[in-house]
């Protein structure tokens, strides 16, 4: 599975410069409000003159409707680290949300301001050309938009038709001495959540008081996927 979602996320950058014509130009869109799937990545990165390299995947659970989302990352960073944590956004409770971080039999909670965002590209994204996945005969449709926001620039292409994650290629500092430049894949998407206990928090979290601030760095893709499609 890991070379599949590592290849999936290699492919995204390779079909960036292969554009077809589109009938009339696509305008920013926002994903569904309910999906699942896995996303592949990899990436390098410079801390502070020091080269390194993350990959893994992420499988999450999207559900804007009800204002929660559910991830579980498991990545390799060099030299030597792994980064398995589940994660839990809850923005259902009128007030701040919260993140849920559990992480072996531990579980840390994390005030998050304002409301969820919806994953949309923004609507100052630049449309950069559509091109398309497989054959002629059976073929996916997918639109390419540049992005800039914090430091960071990437190119996003999502399908035409649903608005569905397809890839994406981002670089750029993420924080001060921090430089990264990261491929994302996107597999096995599906609409709907299939099973909403997924969202429910563990009874270890329960007892844990939550800190008053936003981490200045959410970890891995975790931080990346809150960031990304900013509206």
């Amino acid at each position: 599975m890991m070379a599949t979602l590592l290849h999936a996320a290699a492919l995204a950058i390779c079909f960036f410069g292969i554009a077809i014509s589109a009938p009339t130009t696509p305008v920013p869109c926002c994903t569904p409000d309910q999906w699942e799937g896995v996303m592949g990545l990899i990436a390098g990165y410079v801390h502070y003159e020091t080269p390194g390299i993350e990959k893994g995947y992420v499988s999450l659970s999207y559900d804007y409707t009800h204002g929660l989302m559910e991830l579980c990352q498991h990545i390799s960073i060099t030299p030597g680290i792994r980064d398995d944590r589940r994660v839990i956004f809850d923005y259902s409770h009128q007030g701040n949300g919260k993140m849920y971080t559990i992480k072996g039999k531990t579980c840390t909670v994390v005030d998050l301001p304002g409301k969820m965002r919806q994953q949309c590209i923004p609507d100052n994204a630049t449309y950069t050309g559509s091109f398309f996945m497989g054959s002629e005969s059976n073929k996916l449709l997918v639109n390419s938009f540049s992005i800039t926001t914090q430091g960071l620039k990437a190119e996003v292409s999502m399908t035409s038709e649903d608005c569905i994650p397809v890839g994406e290629t981002y670089y750029g500092t993420i924080i001060e001495g921090v430089a990264i430049l990261e491929t994302v894949g996107f597999v096995n998407i599906t609409t709907g959540i299939k099973d909403p206990s997924i969202f429910d928090i563990p009874s270890i979290c329960k007892t844990v008081d939550a800190k008053f601030q936003m981490p200045v760095v959410l970890g891995g893709a975790i931080g990346h996927l809150m960031e990304k499609y900013k509206k």
